[in-house]
């Protein structure tokens, strides 16, 4: 099987990284331009590595780049970020599935969030599934908000295991930043989503990405409370004050990313309304 990773400015992961795919033949890195060690690293703890570079657009771009570029040796192509640890449960899963895939073409896998040390079983709103283990020429990615979607006309699994996700490893302030950036990229996904119908019906699917899309179009339909709702649900009806003040302080953090969003969509708004039909930008004279 063939894993692809996406770097940039890794040296604290990719070696734990590398270490956790130690059972896939061929494994490749694309790269977004590191400044650290991440390169020399990886050559150092796997020497057969394989190692392109390829500008950052979107995570749906890099990946679809990888899959025209970087040559897969196996037709199954598992796609992992530098901070996602693959488990040995997951591993031999992977395995099994790939040997017996019946007439799906991919499969979903869901990461176990960590923070402050400890996994975030509830706040961390586990099992939330991307599509990562793909057949070659069967998937594609597209850009969704500060993610993306999977494209693709045939049917998925969701694997029972997950792998470990140190969303923190860099450090708090790494997180704020990068999810600064992230809630600018959702600005124009949530302007769309509060533009079309709730779907409500898809919150009783069984399939848990037809939820997920329906309560974010639901979110962004109440974009006001959404901050409010965003931290009842993780630390509420998730259960994440059972995750004690790892789970608090998660559940805020991602609170506050939601302020970001909200006010981010305002701003965009306004900024989109013809001048004649706001009077609050019209200049005043009085004094």
């Amino acid at each position: 099987m063939t894993a692809i990773i996406l770097t940039f400015n890794e040296e604290i992961n990719i070696v734990r990284c590398l270490n956790c795919l130690d059972w896939a033949d061929d494994v490749v890195i694309v790269d977004s331009g590191s400044a650290d060690r991440t390169l020399e690293l990886a050559a150092q703890a796997r020497p057969d590595i394989r190692v392109f570079t390829h500008p950052f657009k979107d995570f749906g771009d890099q990946r679809n780049w990888a899959l025209d570029n970087v040559q897969p040796k196996h037709e199954w192509v598992l796609f992992v970020d530098a901070d996602e640890f693959c488990v040995p449960e997951l591993a031999r899963e992977i395995g099994e599935y790939i040997r017996s895939p019946g007439d799906t073409v991919g499969a979903f896998i869901a990461g176990k969030n960590h923070f402050m040390g400890k996994w975030l079983r509830h706040s961390g709103l586990y099992p939330s599934y991307q599509l990562r283990l793909l057949k070659m020429g069967a998937v594609r990615y597209r850009k969704e908000g500060h993610g993306q979607r999977e494209v693709t006309d045939g049917k998925a699994a969701f694997l029972k295991e997950g792998w470990i996700h140190e969303g923190f490893s860099k450090g708090l302030t790494n997180w704020l930043d990068k999810h600064n950036r992230y809630s600018t990229e959702e600005v124009d996904l949530m302007v769309r989503l509060r533009s079309e119908p709730p779907g409500l019906r898809q919150l009783f699917s069984k399939n848990p990405l037809r939820r997920r899309e329906c309560m974010k179009r639901m979110g962004a339909k109440l974009l006001p409370l959404m901050p409010l709702l965003r931290f009842g649900y993780r630390y509420g009806l998730r259960g994440g004050f059972l995750d004690g003040k790892p789970g608090f302080l998660f559940s805020l953090l991602y609170a506050s990313v939601s302020i970001q969003v909200v006010a981010k969509v305002y701003e965009a708004e306004r900024n989109r309304t013809p001048m004649g039909d706001d009077r609050a930008r019209r200049p005043s004279n009085r004094i």
